[in-house]
Parts: C-alpha cells; sequence; structure tokens
C-alpha cells in the first residue's frame, strides 16, 4: 500500500510538471513533454516492480497456506486411525486378562463331562456360562483359531514341545492351550505340541529310495 502512494504521488508530480510545461513558453514544451515522459517511464517501471514483489509474497503465502492445509490433513488422518486404534483396541490389555478366566472354565468343562451322571446338571450349567463369556468375547472382536492339523506359525503359535508322529513334519500335533485374535492382531498365542515327524522316518525314507 505505500508503494502505491509513493507511485500515485510520482503520477501526480508528472501531471503537475505536464500542466506547467504547457502553460509556460511554447520553446519550453519539448522539454517539458520530455520530462513527462521520462516520469511517466519510471513510474511505471516502479509500479512493475512493485507488482511482482507483491506476486512472490502471494505466492510466498499461498505455499504456506498449502503446507498449512496438507500438515492439518495429516493430522486429521492421524487423529482418526489413533480414535479407531484406539476402538479396536484398547481394551486389549482387560480382554487378555480374561482368557485365563476362560481357560480355567474350559477345564472345568472337561472335568465336569468326565463325572458325569449325578453331575449332569452342573456340567450343563458350566457349558452355558461358558457359551455367555465366548458370546462376550466375540462382541468385543475376540475370536479363537485352530491350531491342530495347521503348519506351525510363530507369529500365531507358541512351542512348548515337540515329538515324533503321524503328521509331518513341523505341523502342530496338540494344542495346549487356546490361541485368540483381536480383530486382526494377535491377542494369544496358542500353546501347541509340533511334530517332528514319524519316528525313524527319515531312514525307513532311505532304504525305500535304496530299494528303487
Amino acid at each position: 500500500m505505500a508503494g502505491s502512494n509513493a507511485e500515485e504521488d510520482q503520477l501526480k508530480a508528472a501531471m503537475e510538471e505536464a500542466a506547467a510545461a504547457v502553460d509556460g513558453p511554447d520553446d519550453d514544451n519539448r522539454e517539458a513533454g520530455e520530462a513527462v515522459t521520462e516520469a511517466m517511464i519510471k513510474a511505471r517501471h516502479e509500479l512493475e516492480q512493485v507488482l511482482d514483489q507483491t506476486r512472490k509474497e502471494v505466492e510466498n503465502f499461498r505455499e504456506k497456506w498449502l503446507r498449512s492445509a496438507a500438515d492439518l490433513e495429516n493430522y486429521r488422518k492421524r487423529a482418526a486411525k489413533e480414535r479407531e486404534e484406539t476402538l479396536r483396541f484398547g481394551n486389549e490389555k482387560l480382554l487378555r486378562d480374561f482368557l485365563p478366566l476362560l481357560d480355567d472354565l474350559e477345564r472345568a468343562v472337561e472335568m465336569s463331562a468326565q463325572a458325569a451322571g449325578e453331575n449332569a446338571t452342573l456340567l450343563d450349567g458350566v457349558r452355558l456360562v461358558h457359551k455367555k463369556f465366548i458370546g462376550q468375547l466375540e462382541k468385543h472382536g475376540v475370536a479363537t483359531f485352530e491350531a491342530v492339523g495347521e503348519a506351525f506359525d510363530p507369529t500365531r503359535h507358541e512351542a512348548v514341545q515337540q515329538q515324533h508322529g503321524d503328521p509331518p513334519a513341523g505341523t502342530v500335533m496338540t494344542q495346549l492351550q487356546r490361541g485368540f485374535m483381536l480383530n486382526d492382531r494377535l491377542l494369544r498365542p496358542a500353546m501347541v505340541v509340533v511334530s517332528l515327524g514319524p519316528e525313524g522316518g527319515s531312514a525307513s525314507d532311505s532304504a525305500t529310495n535304496g530299494d528303487h
């Protein structure tokens, strides 16, 4: 704004000089006209400089605004992701603490089933509690997964023992404790026994290959 006022003053002064030249002697008209032309050229040059500077400042402000807008959008995305993570996994520790209770409940069902007969009513009651417990966990995104017969996966299984057996080597033979997922995240690995393959299988295979 200060630059514009200065240029307006210069233009006004140039116009006044031109008017004075017109009112003066005829032999001074040429010099006055040249002075006006020079003043106008100078004023135009200064206006162009001010305009160029203004454009640069506008572009600078625009780039800053774009960066700020991008930062704000990234912040919104991070905040939304954090809210989603909180909703999906915020109760992870609490749910994990409940799993040993579920283990005890399942052992109680097993023991009651072995001592059926006069305890049949008790067994039905325990099974009902177990079913409700599983239902509540599922409402919060907790689900179990099957391990027996699957290839050992260190991201889902915890091997506590290895044994020779019929399943191919590296296959889960027995599940000692169930594993659970919380949505798409491992809540607790399954404790398993992993097969080493049939005992003496390698020697038998070698003998068979030798016969051929």
